[in-house]
């Protein structure tokens, strides 16, 4: 029932003896279920923790490093849309991969840690007009700021993407040979 539930995945190049595990699967386990609902719901709720932590220090880093963490692992390993393949953490390749996506995401934390402090401590000394809130809208300081984490994670998420074709690519090539 829940641990078969299809998604309509074909297989990737037919002609070769050597079929992708993370795309040969045709049915989505509910452990993966319940792993990317976790994650969409830790995405979701991280507002709620954000705005509670907002005046204590290092919250608002903090909490967005749980939100960033999340949706960049649930973007990275799910099909997101136009057909793009989704990549199971059992498929051997993917493993192989996962000590490099974790260096580059503690790089990349790291790079979002030390932009939103140094924003939030250049923030006292900008004008009014980027700081306070309009009536219907944010603050043009949290707009911003806001767009550079999204922005670090879309570039996180599209070279994780990569790096995971390529490698798929490097084992179906190897494995023709």
């Amino acid at each position: 029932m829940f641990s078969q539930i299809s998604t309509g995945v074909v297989p990737f190049n037919q002609a070769s003896d050597w079929q992708d595990p993370c795309l040969t699967r045709q049915h989505i386990s509910f452990p993966r279920l319940a792993v990317f609902t976790l994650l969409f719901l830790t995405v979701i709720g991280g507002g709620i923790f954000l705005a509670l932590l907002e005046y204590r220090p290092y919250g608002i880093q903090l909490t967005s490093i749980v939100i960033y963490t999340a949706a960049v692992a649930l973007y990275t390993f799910s099909r997101n849309r136009n057909g793009a393949q989704p990549f199971l953490l059992s498929c051997p390749v993917v493993r192989r991969q996962l000590p490099r996506l974790i260096r580059r995401h503690l790089g990349f934390l790291a790079a979002l840690f030390i932009a939103q402090t140094t924003a939030l401590n250049l923030r006292p000394n900008l004008s009014a007009h980027w700081v306070t809130p309009s009536s219907r809208d944010a603050s043009l300081f949290t707009l911003i700021l806001g767009v550079l984490c999204l922005c670090l994670a879309i570039v996180q998420t599209l070279t994780n993407r990569s790096l995971l074709d390529r490698a798929h690519l490097s084992a179906q090539t190897e494995a023709a040979l």
